[in-house]
């Protein structure tokens, strides 16, 4: 009997067509984007690609198997997933890259003055004083608050730059380009003495929140402040009160608490911050590799074989 699977994310036709053709013979696949419409067949469904709404998970009597196209997993981790048999994987290892290209645009754009040099631009004005204000990352300070994938491909990019790191992770093992690595019982070290901090962490009952008005009194460089990991693992009032009061020199954030980030939030007109819409990790043809990641891993799946990037639902990655 064929495996009922459920296709909620937005993935292009030829993606589609790619997994109907190489799991097909296999798989009954139904594709669904739109969660209100979803709940006539959701009992019968043993697999899903793609996230879904807590309701679901009730009706989903048959599910056994999740795998979603992010490497984050704390939107679909609701107490029902998370208590039961039911096996989460991700699409972990696909961003790295991209991310830390992302951020080291917002960096440079923050540090070599880009968003005046482009308003000059427009404005047909030559002026080469704006270079006064330019700072160097070579021998600066590069914090990063985790060092999964993500974090450790910051590193290596830091490094070339001629920056010095320190990292923070769960245990306190040596991480190649890292010069220094800290625990979370040890951030402050890295908070005291980072020209640059970078939040690369997943959303969980233990970084919620973790960077707030304590922490932001804890940065004594006034350091440039980017999150690129989970909106809420900052306290995002804080965060505008630590720009307000000059506590931060500036922040590149592209994750926030609310998302869309409201219209009336003060993080829009700060002229020392850049927002973007949650867009880091996206890329050409994005969805190329979790597709062919969630193929690779049904075909382990039927066979009995261990999975790619089985999530740990009690500590939420």
């Amino acid at each position: 009997m064929k495996r009922k699977v459920l296709i909620t994310h937005r993935i292009r036709s030829s993606h589609l067509d790619k997994i109907i053709k190489e799991i097909g013979s296999e798989a009954e696949i139904i594709f669904e984007p739109d969660k209100s419409k979803v709940d006539e067949f959701i009992k019968d469904v043993e697999i899903i690609f793609g996230d879904f709404e807590r309701e679901h998970v009730q009706k989903a009597k048959n599910l056994r198997w999740v795998h979603l196209g992010y490497a984050g997993v704390d939107m679909i981790l609701y107490p029902e997933i998370v208590n039961s048999d039911v096996i989460v994987t991700c699409s972990k290892g696909i961003h790295q890259y991209h991310m830390t290209e992302f951020l080291f645009g917002m960096i440079l754009t923050l540090t070599r003055g880009f968003k005046k040099i482009y308003a000059n631009q427009r404005l047909k004005v030559w002026d080469k004083q704006v270079a006064k204000e330019f700072e160097s990352l070579y021998g600066k300070t590069m914090g990063i608050l985790g060092l999964g994938n993500i974090g450790r491909q910051v590193a290596k990019v830091a490094k070339a730059f001629g920056m010095y790191v320190i990292g923070m992770k769960r245990t306190k093992t040596k991480v190649e380009y890292v010069d220094e690595v800290v625990t979370r019982a040890e951030m402050q070290h890295l908070l005291e003495n980072s020209d640059f901090i970078v939040v690369v962490l997943p959303l969980t009952d233990e970084t919620h929140h973790l960077i707030g008005e304590k922490e932001f009194n804890m940065m004594k460089k006034k350091p440039y402040f980017f999150n690129i990991g989970r909106g809420a693992v900052v306290d995002e009032k804080a965060l505008i009160n630590a720009l307000k009061e000059g506590k931060i020199r500036g922040a590149g954030i592209d994750v926030f608490e609310d998302e869309p980030l409201p219209s009336d939030s003060p993080l829009w007109e700060m002229e020392n911050v850049l927002v973007t819409p949650h867009i880091a990790g996206l890329f050409p043809n994005y969805w190329e590799e979790p597709t062919n990641l969630f193929i690779e891993n049904f075909k382990r799946y039927i066979n009995g074989k261990e999975l790619i990037n089985v999530v740990d639902k009690l500590a939420g990655y």
